[in-house]
């Protein structure tokens, strides 16, 4: 039961932060490196020993995976595959994304399964890199999140994308 509770807390923290980004997105300087508000709706574990991760598809074919630590149950950040562009703040479509937001020495990596990566590797948190690239429209992808500090590296399952 307690993990039970650990993770609706997991999600109703991470949901209260995006929802602050959300309020507080336009009330500075804006920039590609913020982001709206990313509901979860799927439970995604991976094991005891590695990272685990909530994923929320979007009806685009946009998916976000927010990175969680199996240790504690502290949010550690999300990767997100953009498919198509989100108007605020300004992230292209085709766009891979990951954002480091705790500064426990961990790094954020989102993969895409064409080699693409987006890293917070050498940055402190709270950090975003966005990176892009039109792809073929239709075709199959698929993402997934690392957690990475010096050589070693976690990640969660692959998931399904498309551009």
């Amino acid at each position: 039961m307690g993990s039970i509770h650990k993770r609706v807390g997991a999600v109703l923290g991470s949901a209260a932060l995006f929802v602050g980004v959300a309020l507080t997105a336009g009330a500075g300087t804006a920039s590609a490196d913020e982001t709206g508000d990313l509901a979860s709706d799927i439970d995604v574990s991976v094991s005891t020993t590695g990272v685990s991760g909530l994923a929320a598809m979007s009806a685009d074919g946009s998916l976000t995976v927010h990175i969680t630590s199996p240790r504690d149950g502290h949010e550690m950040g999300f990767v997100r595959w953009n498919a198509d562009p989100q108007p605020a703040p300004d992230i292209p479509g085709d766009s891979l994304i990951a954002k480091d937001i705790s500064p426990d020495g961990w790094a954020v990596e989102a993969e895409l399964s064409t080699g693409r990566i987006a890293s917070t590797r050498g940055h402190k948190a709270i950090y975003m890199k966005v990176v892009s690239g039109n792809l073929p429209e239709g075709h199959p992808y698929k993402l997934r999140g690392c957690v990475v500090k010096g050589s070693e590296r976690q990640c969660t399952p692959w998931r399904p994308v498309h551009a």
